[in-house]
């Protein structure tokens, strides 16, 4: 058996020594590793990524109720706008969801590409989805892209995306305009009834009773009145346009409910005289002649249906106007082309993270390895470390 060398402190020159000495060990070993490595990479399918940009048709913002909404409040502007978020959100919505994709699995029979034969409905979706992507660009458009073995197959199933993404967007746009022009049509024909039956009431009261006028203080303080059951009527038609369009469970409803109930309590308690004390304007009604009451009770009805009819007239138009619509909801920027070069496996950025990875494995084995040739075991599990050792040291006649 050979002397075994005293132990004494190693220098970083003599790692670099050490290194020298096992140079066959390491350049044998790294080469062997980058070859089969580099074999791996080319038997790896090849795989393309296709992609498309597509930009956002701007919203006309329903050009003059758009601004006649802006007068009512910016939930009746939510409402309007199309049920809440925006156009891009809705279109990530579309994206992501199963009836998109499925679609495209059915066309392109992606179940039999993705080679799966158990749970095929949902591990398929998962494995589509982790290959079919889409995101924001630095320039506000988005972009779609999806990867596959065949490159032109992969161009055809974005072109195919980006034109369902098209009809799906214009179905939900032109099945909210028509659920919005129900509701609008609705409220509209009603508050045309009502404006008949108040101007019928104003005619057949002037005629039994005579009266065309009242004192002006009278006359100004119903107008306010008549403002205020306007606002409510204003309100209450948000509310429930939201409801209709939105749910009930939104947010926008339960702030519109607020409104409403406000203003309900602010016109009882000026009827009621609880807050007419201080003020030259609110009467007490109560305390009006019969004939006067009854007069401005029907003027007050008529100034609020002719005040709604300036709303809902231009909503109604309008409605009709958008359920006519078949604007496109995007535009093409870039059409998805078959892909000339592959975008996966990344052969050289493979062979170069396993060649550095088995040269820092190998690192810390040479220096164990010259530790248990030069200095005496110190128990039976670094006998054994040390005879596996000298064969390596046999094998790649490394010399001590």
């Amino acid at each position: 058996m050979s002397e075994i060398k005293e132990k004494r402190e190693v220098s970083y020159t003599d790692y670099l020594s050490i290194l020298l000495k096992w140079k066959k060990f390491l350049i044998i070993n790294l080469l062997v590793v980058a070859i089969i490595t580099t074999g791996i990479t080319f038997l790896i399918p090849e795989k393309f990524k296709a992609d498309s940009t597509i930009m956002i048709q701007e919203s006309s913002g329903g050009g003059l109720l758009g601004g006649m909404m802006q007068d009512i409040g910016g939930v009746f502007s939510k409402a309007f706008g199309g049920g809440g978020g925006n156009t891009e959100d809705k279109l990530f919505g579309f994206l992501a969801s199963n009836q998109m994709s499925e679609k495209i699995i059915e066309k392109f029979n992606l179940v039999g590409y993705y080679e799966i034969t158990e749970y095929k409905r949902a591990k398929t979706l998962k494995a589509f989805k982790d290959d079919f992507k889409f995101d924001l660009n630095d320039n506000g458009f988005i972009e779609i892209s999806m990867i596959h073995k065949n490159p032109e197959i992969s161009a055809e199933i974005v072109n195919f995306a980006t034109s369902e993404l098209d009809k799906m967007s214009q179905e939900y746009a032109i099945t909210y305009a028509k659920k919005y022009r129900e509701f609008v049509e609705k409220r509209y024909f009603k508050n045309m009834n009502d404006l008949k039956d108040a101007e019928l009431s104003l005619e057949i009261f002037q005629k039994e009773t005579g009266i065309f006028a009242i004192p002006e203080q009278i006359e100004v303080a119903f107008k306010a009145y008549a403002e205020l059951e306007t606002q409510l009527s204003l309100k209450e038609l948000e509310r429930d346009l939201v409801k209709e369009t939105q749910g009930e469970n939104n947010p926008s409803v339960v702030v519109a409910e607020s409104q409403v109930n406000l203003l309900k309590k602010k016109i009882s308690d000026l009827k009621s005289g609880k807050q007419s004390d201080n003020s030259l304007i609110f009467l007490k009604i109560d305390e009006l002649p019969n004939v006067q009451l009854r007069f401005l009770q029907i003027k007050r009805e008529l100034e609020i249906q002719a005040k709604l009819l300036e709303f809902t007239l231009p909503m109604y138009e309008q409605a009709m106007m958008e359920e006519q619509k078949t604007i496109p909801t995007i535009t093409i920027i870039d059409k998805a082309i078959a892909p000339e070069l592959k975008d996966s496996p990344k052969k050289a950025f493979i062979i170069l993270s396993i060649f550095f990875l088995a040269l820092f494995i190998q690192l810390p084995l040479i220096f164990r390895g010259y530790k248990l040739a030069n200095y005496a075991p110190q128990n039976n599990f670094e006998e054994k470390e040390k005879r596996i050792f000298d064969k390596i040291v046999k094998l790649y006649k490394i010399k001590e």
